[in-house]
């Protein structure tokens, strides 16, 4: 392999890796919204039972993809 192809690579890794950071800060993002909506202490008083559902809902759905990305690693 040439430097510059391996040049090439790293930068790619590089990049693949802060975009993989990105990501994961979005979804901890996220993840704490969902959860600020279920907690009637905080946002959970101002939303309706269907929006709180809806919300529980999708934390349990990222949970189980979070975890099948676990176990297939």
């Amino acid at each position: 392999m040439e430097d510059k192809e391996r040049q090439t690579m790293r930068e790619h890794i590089v990049w693949l890796g802060s975009q993989l950071e990105l990501e994961r800060k979005q979804n901890i993002a996220t993840v704490t919204f969902l959860k600020r909506l279920l907690d009637p202490e905080d946002l959970g008083h101002a939303v309706s039972h269907e929006v709180r559902m809806l919300a529980y809902q999708l934390l349990i759905e990222h949970h189980h993809i979070e975890r099948s990305t676990w176990q297939n690693n």
